[in-house]
């Protein structure tokens, strides 16, 4: 082989070894090409996969966290501020007028809610106190206002002037509840109650304050009573503590007992009258079987009396220590009066009366009352 073959051959060699590297390369650069395109693409997904996960995250957030927050009417006013206030959080809200009419926060006792009108005076609160919860209404011109409170010594109502006194209270503690009107010194001119397993009272006052009647509820019925004029009683309307009826009671300036009429179950009625000591001087009363008496008394001691018996009608006269010394009435042995005069020891010295066959007849009795002496006159034959 000749020195140009061997050169010839050497060329065709690299040129077959060029041609197939060319190759390779071209190759390389076609795939390199795709693999871009594919990073490319991928890449434009994750930025908009990204795009639409933060998109989302913003509609759907979990927690906002400021120290403020507004919001604002068209015109750029504020309508709504959500903010830090004295004692913690606070919400006010403003009408389109600009008034704040709402305030919602907290105080040194816990919630607070405040109500403006649109004239800015204060009508309404809501708020906890140190002993429980108020909610108060107030007139907008401060003539008045209403306290609605459950605090400690129990619920309660007040209606307050607009000098800041109570007029009406309404209060309840334990088993008893209770309203009461006032004047604007603070007098009580009429209150209403009652007790739990006892019952109700009502009480009406002048205007100083000074009672004038009084209604009040007790086991066994009810007690109407009208006082004078410095309180004191003068008249009272009520039931007995026992079975015996009602009572009605008249009383004098002093507030002593001057007339009391009681209702007896077993005989009728007791009409008594007092004297300046406090103790009855004349009684009349429906005695047993209808009969009817009038007692006149010195002390506790019956001296007079004048009543009904089974014959008919009874006039007693006796001494300070009760003895009868004069008896007059229907005679129970014959058709005619009688009268009995006797002695302080009882027994009887000289009666006036009708003898069987309708004469007068006069006895006269020795002091022990066994003997007698009779003036009699007989009846002519008809």
């Amino acid at each position: 082989m000749t020195t140009n073959q061997i050169i010839d051959q050497t060329l065709s060699q690299r040129m077959e070894s060029l041609e197939a590297r060319i190759a390779e390369l071209q190759n390389a650069s076609v795939n390199a090409r795709r693999w871009k395109t594919l990073a490319v693409t991928a890449g434009v997904a994750l930025i908009a996969l990204a795009g639409v996960a933060a998109t989302q995250s913003s509609q759907t957030a979990d927690v906002i966290r400021a120290r403020r927050f507004e919001v604002v009417d068209q015109n750029d006013k504020i309508v709504l501020l959500a903010g830090i206030g004295q004692n913690g959080g606070q919400i006010d809200v403003w009408s389109n007028g600009g008034t704040n009419v709402l305030r919602f926060g907290a105080n040194n006792d816990g919630g607070d809610l405040a109500i403006w009108n649109n004239a800015g005076s204060g009508v309404a609160s809501v708020y906890a106190s140190s002993q429980g919860g108020r909610i108060e209404a107030l007139m907008p011109d401060g003539s008045g206002s209403a306290v609605l409170h459950a605090e400690t010594g129990g619920p309660g109502l007040a209606v307050i002037d607009g000098q800041g006194h109570p007029r009406i209270v309404a209060a309840m503690a334990g088993t008893s509840t209770g309203i009461n009107i006032r004047n604007a010194a603070g007098e009580e001119l009429a209150a209403m109650g009652a007790v739990d397993g006892e019952g109700g009272i009502m009480r009406v006052a002048k205007n100083d304050g000074t009672l004038a009647a009084q209604m009040v509820a007790f086991p066994s019925g009810g007690s109407i009573g009208c006082a004078n004029r410095n309180g004191s009683r003068s008249a009272v309307l009520e039931s007995a503590q026992n079975d015996t009826g009602g009572v009605m009671k008249l009383f004098g300036q002093d507030g002593n007992e001057a007339l009391s009429a009681v209702a007896q179950s077993e005989s009728g009625a007791r009409f008594s009258l007092f004297g300046s000591q406090q103790q009855a001087v004349t009684v009349l009363e429906a005695g047993m079987n209808g009969m009817g008496m009038i007692s006149f008394l010195q002390g506790t001691t019956r001296v007079a009396g004048l009543g009904a018996s089974t014959n008919g009608g009874l006039l007693n006269l006796a001494k300070t220590d009760g003895k009868a010394v004069i008896v007059a009435g229907a005679a129970s042995d014959a058709d005619g009066g009688a009268i009995s005069v006797r002695s302080g020891s009882g027994s009887q010295l000289v009666r006036v009366g009708v003898d069987r066959i309708g004469a007068g007849e006069v006895a006269v009795y020795d002091g022990p009352g066994t003997r007698k002496r009779v003036l009699s006159a007989i009846a002519s034959a008809p």
